[in-house]
C-alpha cells in the first residue's frame, strides 16, 4: 500500500515565493525548513523546475542543487 501525500496549495505558494529569494536550495534545506520528508521536498522542487521557477544547477541523485531560474 502506498500513500500519496500532497503539499497544500497555500504552503506550496509560500514555498514558491520564499525560494525565489534564495541563492540555492537543496531537498534537505526544504525538508528542514517546512518540516516535510526529503521525498516530498524533491517532488516539490521537481514541480518548481517544471513551472520554470527553479533550474537545476548540479544534478546528483541524492542531493541535487537548484537555483532560481532568474540566476
Amino acid at each position: 500500500m502506498r500513500l500519496e501525500v500532497e503539499v497544500p496549495e497555500g504552503l506550496y505558494q509560500r514555498i514558491k515565493r520564499e525560494i525565489a529569494r534564495e541563492k540555492f536550495v537543496t531537498p534537505y534545506m526544504l525538508a528542514e525548513r517546512y518540516n516535510m520528508t526529503i521525498t516530498l521536498a524533491k517532488r516539490v522542487l521537481r514541480r518548481l523546475v517544471k513551472e520554470g521557477v527553479l533550474r537545476i544547477y548540479s544534478y546528483n541523485r541524492r542531493a541535487p542543487i537548484y537555483v532560481p531560474a532568474g540566476s
